[in-house]
């Protein structure tokens, strides 16, 4: 249960102050809610892809892409119909099924949620947890809050390799004589599917009094403060990163409202 989504590595972004990246996660987040025009929020996503690119490698950056394709393609396929408005490009039983507005709302939706996954994404595989832990405690975020988030950031990798076992376990039970079941087979995926959950299941369940005793050292339960094994640079010695953020802040806040 100690999994993690860091990767080590000595980049820019690696080496760069927890606190100022956990900023700009919240800064940038909070663009992307900003009523913007689409292409501003593909600017700055080109700008995050280029930047996990030289952070983290070009086949760990389009990961997060193949996880939320078939959301994407939902969102694509299902967004036009409910914008009839505007130019027409599909008509379907005299009704305008793809329109220009359609499409625009669909791009616009795909900007907002792909942004803030690639965002996440790669705030989590340049980041410590341990890191992210005393960051959120130096914005004085209460002890139990930041230790609820970093467990919760190790458990998703630990469960998603779980899951991962799990079903390499039942494809390793198969043999030349088992029935193949078709993509299509609705039914019988999801039964396979439910067989492999509950074997999941049985594995967290087994695994909660290690987590238990994970508490346990890290002070659940205890009624003196907690300590501290180490503790992080004084804001003034990041006086490069700090000059560097506050230029690129001023970059965005321009290019938000005074350009285009």
């Amino acid at each position: 249960m100690i999994s993690e989504t860091y990767i080590k590595r000595n980049s820019f972004l690696h080496r760069f102050d927890p606190r100022i990246k956990l900023f700009f996660l919240l800064f940038l987040s909070i663009y992307f809610f900003l009523p913007l025009s689409c292409i501003k929020y593909y600017a700055v996503i080109v700008f995050v892809f280029l930047t996990g690119i030289f952070a983290v490698g070009f086949k760990e950056i389009i990961k997060p892409i193949k996880a939320v394709f078939p959301l994407l393609l939902m969102i694509v396929l299902f967004t036009p119909p409910f914008y009839p408005d505007g130019k027409v490009f599909i008509m379907i039983f005299d009704y305008p099924f793809i329109t220009e507005k359609g499409l625009y709302e669909a791009f616009y939706l795909i900007a907002r949620f792909f942004g803030l996954t690639l965002l996440f994404y790669l705030f989590l595989k340049t980041t410590r947890i341990e890191d992210l832990t005393l960051s959120l405690r130096f914005f004085r975020l209460p002890y139990k809050a930041a230790l609820i988030i970093s467990l919760t950031f190790r458990y998703l990798p630990y469960a998603a390799s779980v899951y991962e076992n799990t079903t390499e376990a039942h494809k390793m039970r198969l043999t030349k004589y088992s029935e193949s079941v078709s993509k299509w087979n609705f039914p019988a995926r999801f039964k396979k599917l439910l067989s492999v959950l509950a074997s999941v299941l049985i594995q967290s369940v087994k695994s909660i009094p290690n987590l238990a005793m994970v508490l346990e050292t890290r002070g659940i339960g205890r009624i003196n403060k907690p300590g501290k094994i180490r503790k992080m640079d004084g804001i003034k010695k990041l006086w490069r990163q700090l000059i560097l953020s506050f230029f690129l802040i001023s970059i965005i806040v321009y290019y938000i409202f005074l350009w285009g």
